[in-house]
């Protein structure tokens, strides 16, 4: 009978004839279970081109096509600049194609659920690899930290997000979609301010405006959006230096993902000792 035995970070198999080899045990357990692609019965929603993993965190990156927005913006004689008493106005703007990275954490009772560090990107043409780069969103509702080591590049504002529609959902496949449904509505239908401007420091609308005369104000904005909707595709949008993969590993990071325990003999036997009581009921 073929015996195997695990020393540390190594499996050791002998057969009956008393032949020996040896591999590594991460390269044996990543035999024994490939990696596959699974939602885990979630329907994505129209627009998830890729999920990235990380420890127990996943991360939807989704794509929304160019396309002209009517938008609530801040007023120029609005009161308050962001908050109760702020004045909106109507506009209607042309975006490039827009990245959302919704990143979805384990919350309370180890529930799968939608953080609050989400981050927006623009891109100039569509997503193909994880590897193409992104480019920060000239939008009010995107925020630039002034210190942004261990922080989102471009936060996307959810102090609107009602959590409670939600969270209260015990099937998976709901609750995930109405979460991002939820943000994505944040991102595209609430009011536009200078809410970044005060509590985080910039909006990426803000630090933005320098790049291209036609953006440099709502007004330039909406003028030339009414003249060609495409020509956001051509605007100099600021450059983030990071891909797709490298902004959502960046995002794991400061979320504190957990990365799985190398597999050793010891973790192994942990594991099984765990099942074995918990399936006897004893400790």
């Amino acid at each position: 009978m073929d015996q195997i035995h695990i020393h540390g970070h190594e499996a050791h198999a002998t057969s009956p004839e008393g032949k020996t080899a040896s591999m590594p045990l991460a390269e044996l357990l990543g035999r024994l279970c490939p990696e596959r692609m699974d939602t885990c019965g979630v329907i994505l929603p129209d627009g998830v081109k890729a999920i990235i993993n990380g420890g127990n965190h996943s991360i939807w990156v989704h794509e929304t096509p160019p396309r002209a927005y009517n938008f609530r913006w801040i007023a120029p004689d609005s009161p308050a600049q962001f908050g109760p008493g702020t004045k909106y106005r109507p506009v209607r703007i042309a975006l490039p194609y827009v990245i959302l990275l919704a990143c979805f954490v384990h919350g309370e009772k180890g529930k799968l659920t939608l953080s609050n560090c989400n981050e927006a990107f623009f891109r100039t043409g569509p997503l193909t690899s994880p590897d193409d780069e992104l480019l920060f969103p000239a939008l009010l509702n995107c925020s630039k930290y002034a210190a942004p080591e261990g922080r989102p590049m471009a936060w996307l504002c959810s102090q609107y997000l009602v959590r409670a529609n939600f969270e209260k959902e015990t099937d998976l496949n709901r609750r995930v979609r109405k979460a991002f449904e939820a943000l994505l509505h944040c991102l595209l239908e609430t009011g536009f301010n200078y809410s970044s401007e005060h509590h985080e420091g910039a909006s990426w609308f803000t630090e933005s405006r320098g790049v291209d005369g036609r953006i440099a104000t709502v007004e330039n904005w909406e003028a030339a959006s009414a003249k060609d909707e495409l020509f956001v595709l051509d605007v100099p949008w600021l450059k983030t230096g990071l891909s797709v993969r490298a902004m959502a590993e960046r995002m794991l990071k400061y979320h504190r993902a957990a990365k799985p325990s190398a597999p050793t003999a010891t973790v192994l036997a942990r594991l099984i000792f765990n099942f074995f009581n918990h399936r006897n009921g004893t400790t």
